[in-house]
């Protein structure tokens, strides 16, 4: 059963966080509905209001160039899944368009406090939330596996994730929504035979 803090770090302020990724879960932002595909990121409010829950809050000012570079980016990014679980290559336009996000970021490195003692890190300037994505993409690609990533099993769920689990088995978006329907279809399939 998922336990109530994986059920609230699954989704937050409305939005799915299931796609073990910034920019798998900025894809997740039109999911399915009854009626087609539904639009999450609906205005300034809740452009900013994604940005937020994804961590990414100071890298917005208006609502209104947040919402416009979310969109804007979510469809360039949208046949970077396709592209990258086929295996294949990234284009020459994706690259170029993300290297040029990349150029937009800039920051400097800080001495904090670590667990284990202190820690160099790198703080980021604020930048558009574009850019952030795009380093997340890059860091993405130049990491993950593409067999890892998946769309959720479920027949009406167009949610997309990367399996991060050690035999690579995961079939749902996440297990409170689809797996859990999923569950209660077999169970009442085999119930209904007896």
């Amino acid at each position: 059963m998922t336990s109530a803090t994986e059920a609230s770090s699954e989704f937050r302020d409305g939005f799915p966080f299931v796609g073990g990724s910034t920019w798998l879960d900025l894809l997740n932002t039109t999911p399915a509905s009854e009626t087609g595909p539904q639009e999450l990121i609906d205005g300034p409010e809740r452009a900013l209001a994604w940005l937020r829950a994804a961590g990414l809050g100071d890298a917005a000012g208006d609502g209104s160039d947040a919402m416009t570079d979310l969109r804007t980016v979510r469809a360039e990014l949208r046949p970077v899944f396709e592209t990258l679980e086929a295996g294949q290559p990234l284009p020459d336009a994706v690259l170029a368009s993300v290297n040029r996000r990349l150029a937009g970021l800039k920051g400097h490195y800080v001495l904090q406090r670590g667990d284990d003692g202190p820690a160099l890190g790198f703080a980021f300037d604020p930048a558009g939330p574009a850019a952030q994505i795009a380093l997340d993409l890059a860091r993405f690609v130049c990491e993950a596996e593409p067999a890892r990533l998946k769309r959720c099993a479920a027949d009406h769920c167009t949610l997309v994730f990367y399996d991060r689990g050690r035999n690579n088995t995961r079939r749902w978006c996440t297990m409170s929504l689809c797996g859990n329907r999923d569950k209660v279809a077999r169970f009442r399939a085999k119930r209904a035979v007896r």
